[in-house]
């Protein structure tokens, strides 16, 4: 492992010296490929020798210090993609982590706490601060916030009135857990109702609608560029056929179809990433419209519950506020999500304009259609079929 990345690092320096902008994960997959290339050179099944090494790192530098190279580009592409993907779902892990580690601390001690007797007043109020906590940090929001803390006492006086958190406090541990995800269920969805309302919901944005157009707007932008993306393939096949089947007769013939093949299989590549996006944002796109209409159906209900100015019961309007904070938390996590994709996009978009000059004429795309079209009309050619 050591020798690995002494390998890596000589290579990314000697690149750097270069002025060659080299990541360690690029300089590790280039020298891969290289030892997959020579396995007569580098064989890994034995110990590699210092005169190893340096070819290794040599040709790896070359390699790499190439310009104007699609076949170049094809790895540097692949290696951002990767490395950005890796690392936004890193960095979104990382925050679930903090905000699950956060939220476990309140929990144990909400759970370890027993008052002594329903007279313990500073008990109860250090308990009742804790489960205001609890209940903003597992929302997502800043417990400190003065203004989250009232309205979440308000809605939590609704629910746990203070006088009972003496009988909450005996509960044995599971119990209290689990009493504290229904806490957390209820009073959001009490503090959502009251923002459709216009009476509060402080700091909670309208995720069911946020989420819903940042999938499209991605959705958008990745259609647009699969669409750029696939025209250029056509025409990049269609002057590679048309040099192969006119051969010496073709203006394409002082083409080298190899930089042309190349620079096919860079496209194609970067068209297989969009379509990776194609598919996760179709997922979005679906699991966001189920979510808005089990959202719109829940505050509805409640409305005309609420509505009719009468003693509600808790076992109607409970189980929809619970409904309310579960589609809400579920679309904080397709929001969060989308927000890393939108992140890998933006990256691959750098890759929307190659660093290569294309050897890809015009002229020779409207020769290799011409052509085409004068096929398709023949007698048995694809427009006769039709």
């Amino acid at each position: 492992m050591d020798e690995i990345q002494k390998i890596v690092f000589e290579i990314a320096d000697r690149c750097q010296r270069r002025k060659v902008p080299v990541t360690d994960m690029l300089a590790a997959f280039v020298a891969k490929t290289i030892i997959l290339e020579n396995p007569d050179k580098f064989q890994l099944e034995r110990a590699m020798s210092q005169e190893d090494v340096e070819g290794l790192v040599s040709m790896a530098v070359t390699r790499l210090s190439k310009e104007d190279d699609p076949s170049l580009e094809t790895l540097r592409m692949q290696v951002a993609f990767d490395a950005a993907y890796v690392e936004r779902q890193e960095a979104l892990e990382k925050d679930k982590a903090g905000t699950n580690r956060a939220y476990s601390l309140l929990e144990q001690s909400i759970c370890a706490t027993k008052l002594a007797s329903t007279k313990d007043v500073a008990g109860m109020g250090q308990m009742h601060r804790l489960i205001i906590a609890a209940l903003l940090t597992r929302t997502g929001q800043n417990p400190s916030n003065e203004v989250f803390q009232r309205e979440v006492a308000a809605a939590l006086e609704s629910v746990l009135p203070r006088a009972n958190l003496y009988p909450f406090t005996a509960l044995d541990y599971a119990d209290k857990r689990d009493r504290l995800v229904d806490l957390h269920n209820y009073v959001l969805g009490i503090r959502l109702f009251n923002k459709a309302l216009g009476k509060g919901g402080s700091g909670l944005g309208d995720k069911i609608r946020d989420a819903s157009e940042q999938v499209l707007a991605l959705g958008g932008s990745v259609m647009n560029q699969l669409g750029d993306a696939e025209k250029i393939v056509g025409d990049t096949q269609a002057v590679i056929n048309f040099a192969h089947k006119n051969g010496e007769k073709a203006t394409t013939s002082k083409l080298p179809l190899q930089r042309l093949h190349d620079e096919l299989a860079y496209r194609r590549q970067y068209i297989g990433f969009l379509q990776s996006f194609e598919q996760e944002i179709a997922t979005s796109q679906e699991q966001m419209h189920n979510i808005a209409l089990d959202y719109d159906a829940h505050m509805e209900e409640l409305r005309e519950l609420v509505g009719r100015k009468s003693a509600v019961p808790k076992e109607r309007v409970y189980p929809l506020f619970e409904g309310l904070s579960k589609l809400w938390m579920e679309a904080k996590d397709v929001e969060m999500h989308n927000g890393a994709l939108q992140a890998i996009f933006d990256e691959l978009m750098t890759f929307s304009a190659p660093a290569y000059k294309t050897v890809l004429m015009e002229e020779d795309v409207s020769a290799a259609y011409r052509d085409q079209q004068g096929e398709e009309a023949k007698p048995g050619g694809d427009a006769g079929a039709a």
